[in-house]
């Protein structure tokens, strides 16, 4: 039979919970308005401490368990099951939660937390992503509420979660949109391939060969095997470390066949290139962030002009300018592997997808470019449709 007293207006009492490493006893004290409410919290502490919940752990905040579970996939990370910049990508969205309104959210026991304290968070970050300052797309706000969810997952394994995941309620923004990366029109596709710009050859190594802009930075002719019309992807560069790295996956590292297209604009571009690197800065020296952003607004509105049509220009939206990102670029690739009828388990060393649905998404996305261009070859596809 516990003990209760009176503690400023509250009933209160201590319960024993076990030993320290010392062998000293450890209580736990307990309060509550009522003497009935109180007992009725002694009957739910012992209940939890039978069925094997950690009370030590019990009630420890959102922050602190944040904490545990990085210092868990740190150590995975050392062991090799997990790649550190998977690492570094689930310690930034989990850093969005810990700095929410002040850190209100993060400061609260985990215990307490309900999907009703999670919502706001996510809704805010629909509104405004910390990194772009617009809209957070679906599938990037489910990446942060499932990197939340894992952290109350870790503390139920570790015997110190006995509720449902408040994550599981949380609710996606009816307005927000899929991130759905689309292959660009064939009029835009002309427009990049007789264009002249400086852009024009890292534009043509995404779109021709599926590069990722870091693949094209850390590119060196070195790397291009004009003999048999290869070009080897070995490494990347990493701009938020600054430094060249392995592939993003091992399946990144492949050989991809030149047409003769991109062929023949390599080898021009070597007869005037004064450097290692095929893509550099305008003065020289591997391409940054920054140097990326300003080519492609320039590119942008060379492209632009190029194409002579204002937005207010009657005309079907493929054949109409669009602007595009790198990443697109990259897409379109291996949409216009799947117009020339190359094989999937092709189109995923190519691209260097290290996982098979990755390539099968784009693969099942059947837009009006796939219908009208099925079964045509890429080089083909290029010289007789693109440029004659």
């Amino acid at each position: 039979m516990n003990k209760f007293y009176m503690e400023k207006g509250s009933f209160c009492t201590k319960l024993y919970i076990g030993t320290d490493a010392n062998g000293k006893p450890k209580y736990k004290k307990l309060k509550a308005p009522t003497e009935k409410e109180l007992e009725k919290r002694i009957r739910e502490y012992k209940n939890a401490m039978d069925s094997g919940l950690n009370i030590l752990k019990n009630n420890d905040t959102l922050l602190n368990w944040i904490n545990h579970y990085l210092e868990y996939i740190e150590n995975e990370v050392l062991c090799d099951n997990i790649k550190e910049s998977e690492y570094k990508t689930l310690k930034a969205r989990l850093q969005y939660f810990v700095d929410y309104s002040g850190g209100l959210l993060a400061k609260t026991k985990l215990n307490d937390i309900l999907p009703s304290h999670i919502q706001p968070a996510v809704n805010a970050l629909y509104k405004k992503n910390p990194s772009t300052g617009k809209n957070t797309a679906k599938k990037t706000l489910q990446r942060y509420i499932r990197a939340l969810a894992n952290v109350f997952e870790f503390a139920r394994k570790e015997r110190a979660y006995n509720f449902c995941n408040p994550c599981d309620d949380v609710k996606i923004p009816k307005n927000a949109e899929e991130n759905s990366r689309t292959a660009i029109n064939k009029h835009t596709i002309q427009l990049i391939l007789t264009t002249e710009h400086r852009a024009k050859l890292p534009a043509c190594i995404m779109l021709l060969a599926g590069l990722r802009r870091g693949e094209v930075t850390a590119l060196t002719w070195f790397d291009i095997d004009f003999k048999n019309r290869i070009i080897n992807v070995n490494k990347s560069y990493d701009f938020k470390q600054c430094e060249l790295k392995e592939t993003k996956t091992k399946a990144g590292m492949r050989k991809i066949p030149m047409n003769d297209f991109l062929y023949n604009l390599l080898l021009e571009a070597k007869k005037h290139s004064k450097g290692s690197y095929i893509v550099q800065k305008v003065y020289g020296g591997r391409m940054t962030e920054t140097a990326w952003k300003r080519l492609f607004e320039s590119y942008m509105e060379a492209l632009r002009i190029a194409d002579g049509r204002d937005e207010d220009s009657l005309c079907f939206a493929d054949e109409r300018f669009e602007e595009f990102t790198a990443h697109q670029l990259r897409h379109t690739y291996c949409s216009m592997l799947q117009w020339s009828g190359v094989d999937i388990k092709t189109a995923q060393e190519l691209m260097g997808h290290s996982e098979y649905g990755v390539t099968a998404n784009i693969y099942t996305h059947v837009d009006d470019a796939t219908k009208n261009n099925a079964a045509i070859l890429q080089d083909k596809f290029i010289k007789e449709t693109l440029i004659s």
